[in-house]
């Protein structure tokens, strides 16, 4: 999705793009992307990472199903990894996204085959993969 950073600086492009994008500033992208670069050495978060991620997070669950549905929402030029251009990005919707924003990533994560709708059995999965998450029963 976005340019590729050199391993150590955040490409000019994405700077200016993530300055635009999430309100943050430029030492804050760069003190970010520093400490992606720290956990993601190669640039990109794998679904791996991200699913060991949450089940840190969430000890007493499983969180395989559910982080698989944010995964997927967050990667959102579908490569199975996310960049941290898409990164920040989610990162901007989901703490300081407006009301807006917010609702349409979750919708986003509801819909599972992605056309447009949210039937029974996506709602019926994301909800379950929730109570799995957190460890109880549906």
């Amino acid at each position: 999705m976005g340019n590729k950073s050199s391993k150590s600086s955040i490409a000019g492009e994405d700077l200016t793009f993530l300055m635009r994008n999430t309100n943050k500033t430029a030492e804050e992208i760069k003190e970010w992307h520093k400490g992606f670069l720290d956990d993601c050495p190669d640039g990109e978060l794998t679904k791996t990472q991200f699913v060991e991620l949450y089940t840190k997070i969430f000890p007493g669950g499983n969180a395989d199903k559910f982080s698989e549905n944010v995964f997927r929402t967050f990667d959102t030029d579908r490569s199975g990894t996310i960049d941290f251009r898409e990164f920040m990005l989610a990162l901007h919707v989901t703490s300081t996204g407006t009301p807006e924003e917010k609702l349409t990533w979750a919708f986003k994560m509801y819909d599972v085959d992605g056309n447009g709708e949210i039937d029974f059995n996506e709602m019926k999965r994301t909800i379950c993969a929730v109570y799995e998450m957190v460890g109880t029963e549906a």
